[in-house]
């Protein structure tokens, strides 16, 4: 359990982040109002999400809470508290480092037990000390910059501008005006850096895991609206705040059938992907809309009033609808629907997880498919379409795939090493029988030699 979670509320404060007994963390609270002043929306709540959930770890470590480690303490507290986080519990390897301009820094390596990407994190920590050292409520330098180093980068920059102008007679340009052709040097003042990020993808290959799933929620008690956006992400992969985010007119792009366009990560809004679900997904979709979302729509329209309209009023019309007639927040559904369904049938499994599952499937799928070398690759090549990756992720997939099935394959060479080895000790057995037996047959004839005749 979280020490602390977040509460929207009215007012000149629209969050309060609480402690177990319902009294607010005045830092953790600013910070959660102010943060979108800095950051886009979005990322103001990630970033935010993952502030509130590291304070809670260390709220309640006994590790922390016997070293006296503060989330607020002076910066050597909060790096060895860092520290402690990434080892223990990210499972990394943190390493002495040192950068080029000479400050001191720690490098962080993750391992094959990472389980996750740590980015967001150093991102959020840093946007949190920096945001409370201007509102005057932390009172060090920011912990997440190494000593000094912001000294050392400005007078490393402006030996930099001098050279250039003993050399020039004049000032750089600015590097885009392309005058001087010379590469931007970037320097960082980071006290932690990643390096190595070996994060791979979970490798989910039960067939029978979309059943598992959809089964807890019709018992736990999930409506037309939750099955329909579940087998949405099951049918097509996609993550959850695409599928929340579909409207109708992302679903009249095929006159309300089997496929639909969505927006992508780094879209902007534009719907660059397009997503294909099977026919009972679009029977389930269907009735959700005609006898559900009817009953929440202001207007109280159906498939059949919708597909009367014109689109550019349908980009505006959310697919997934609230009580109070609001687009479906993906939040909302991880937490109201998802979590307490799952929990309830004794699964632990994220909503993402159900993406890293869709594309185990699909490799696993054109891989006993393909018959050749060609049609393999070419497979290949339409799944990265499907997902629609702006890098291949599909190398990485194949990794964790086959760290997936070390255990089995270790599991072949063992019953294979076994079986040699009865084999060989029954080959050595069966000589040693035969060599005893033609022992035994050469004295019994010298000794009847012997007493013979």
């Amino acid at each position: 359990m979280q020490a602390y979670k977040i509460l929207r509320t009215d007012g000149i404060y629209p969050f309060h982040v609480v402690d177990q007994d319902g009294l607010p963390h005045l830092e953790l609270t600013l910070y959660a109002c102010i943060a979108p002043k800095y950051h886009s929306s979005r990322t103001a709540r990630a970033y935010v999400k993952e502030v509130v959930a590291f304070a809670s770890w260390t709220a309640s470590h006994p590790v922390v809470i016997r070293q006296n480690w503060q989330l607020l303490g002076a910066p050597e507290q909060v790096r060895a508290l860092l520290a402690f986080f990434f080892t223990s519990e990210m499972k990394c390897v943190v390493a002495l480092g040192k950068d080029r301009l000479g400050f001191e820094t720690r490098r962080i390596e993750p391992t094959w037990e990472t389980g996750r990407r740590l980015e967001r994190l150093l991102a959020a920590l840093r946007s949190f000390y920096g945001a409370l050292r201007l509102c005057g409520r932390y009172h060090y330098d920011n912990p997440m910059d190494a000593d000094g180093a912001r000294q050392r980068i400005e007078k490393e920059r402006r030996r930099l501008v001098t050279a250039h102008i003993q050399t020039h007679g004049r000032g750089p340009m600015p590097p885009e005006s392309g005058v001087d052709l010379v590469r931007e040097v970037r320097f960082s003042a980071a006290y932690f850096r990643l390096r190595g990020d070996k994060w791979l993808p979970e490798v989910l290959d039960d067939p029978s895991l979309m059943n598992a799933v959809v089964t807890a929620g019709d018992q736990w008690g999930w409506s037309m609206r939750e099955m329909g956006l579940v087998r949405v992400l099951f049918d097509t992969g996609c993550r959850l705040h695409e599928a929340c985010h579909l409207t109708m007119a992302d679903w009249f792009h095929s006159r309300f059938m089997k496929e639909l366009v969505s927006i992508n990560k780094g879209s902007h809004g534009r719907r660059t992907k397009r997503l294909f679900i099977t026919d009972r997904t679009v029977k389930v979709l269907q009735r959700y809309v005609d006898e559900q979302r009817v009953l929440f729509d202001p207007y109280q329209r159906n498939l059949a009033a919708f597909a009367k309209l014109p689109t550019e009023l349908l980009r505006d019309i959310p697919l997934f609808l609230t009580k109070r007639g609001t687009p479906l927040d993906p939040d909302h559904f991880r937490r109201d629907y998802w979590a307490p369904a799952l929990s309830s049938s004794g699964l632990q499994l994220r909503c993402h997880q159900v993406r890293h599952w869709f594309v185990t499937m699909a490799l696993n799928d054109v891989h006993k498919r393909s018959r050749s070398e060609e049609e393999l690759q070419n497979s290949r090549g339409a799944i990265r379409e499907l997902m629609a990756w702006k890098t291949d992720m599909l190398p990485t997939y194949d990794q964790a795939i086959r760290r997936h099935n070390l255990p089995e394959l270790a599991h072949h060479i063992h019953v294979r090493m076994e079986q040699e080895h009865s084999a060989a000790l029954a080959r050595k057995k069966k000589q040693s029988a035969t060599k005893g037996t033609a022992l035994k047959t050469a004295s019994q004839q010298m000794l009847e030699e012997m007493l013979g005749p």
